[in-house]
């Protein structure tokens, strides 16, 4: 009884794991991440590298489409030719569209 239990339980976790679209790999996000920035903050600023890049605590978004996952680590920006490292921790919201990941600022 108690295997039918656990394996209806795996079962069910994967399906919905799969309806809410899981989550970005590390590098989907940092695409996605690296996106909003430039959209955000125009030709000025680049990324330049993700350092100690983590993605944890993923979970299905209440109040929009895709998932919340905890960033940490650091980025390193370009500004106007000077690299400066910037903390990049904090939450970000991930959805999926035509097959791409997004990142949305909380």
């Amino acid at each position: 009884m108690n295997t039918i239990r656990t394996t209806a339980f795996a079962v069910t976790t994967v399906l919905a794991l799969t309806a809410c679209g899981s989550k970005p790999s590390d590098e989907q996000a940092k695409k996605a991440i690296t996106a909003e920035f430039e959209r955000v903050l125009g030709s000025q600023v680049w990324v330049k590298e993700y350092r100690d890049f983590s993605l944890s605590g993923c979970r299905k978004s209440e109040t929009a489409d895709g998932v919340i996952c905890d960033v940490g680590g650091s980025v390193v920006l370009d500004i106007g030719g000077v690299a400066q490292s910037r903390p990049f921790v904090q939450p970000v919201r991930f959805s999926k569209a035509s097959g791409e990941w997004a990142a949305h600022k909380l």
